[in-house]
């Protein structure tokens, strides 16, 4: 496995420069583009948590529905056991997208009720938004 770099190393720059890069590749649309900057990060320096699951999101917008699903399943996996409270939301925003992917699964609103339980980076919640059946429900005008 890589060490980091030092903070403000040449190369710490070049990994943030790639992830600002993917991120404004995604806004545009452009999600192979977006996949392989990451993955140019990624060979700079590994990529934390956060920007896997947005790895596995791209792959998903990019409609590679099975690299999706394996990359979801192992992050799922690899934060079961996490004490850390992002990692815990994570878990669930990746049982989330597994259940969007299932037909006929209605697991990805009880994972999204667990997700705003805990209490994590706001900025994280912001960045992998999961909807429940009652925010659907919430947001339903009713009939005049």
């Amino acid at each position: 496995m890589q060490q980091r770099p030092p903070p403000f190393s040449p190369s710490r720059f070049r990994f943030a420069w790639k992830l600002l890069k993917a991120f404004r590749a995604k806004r545009k649309g452009e999600f192979k583009r977006a996949l392989l900057l990451l993955d140019e990060a990624d060979a700079i320096m590994p990529l934390g948590a956060s920007d896997r699951v947005y790895r596995a999101d791209l792959l998903l917008s990019e409609q590679r529905t099975r690299d999706a699903h394996a990359a979801f399943a192992a992050l799922r996996d690899e934060f079961n056991d996490s004490d850390d409270r992002n990692h815990q939301y994570l878990r669930h925003y990746c049982t989330h997208q597994l259940s969007l992917l299932s037909r006929s699964s209605g697991q990805w609103s009880y994972e999204a009720k667990q997700g705003k339980l805990i209490d994590c980076s706001a900025s994280l919640k912001r960045r992998f938004p999961m909807v429940t059946v009652d925010d659907i429900h919430e947001a339903i005008e009713p009939r005049r």
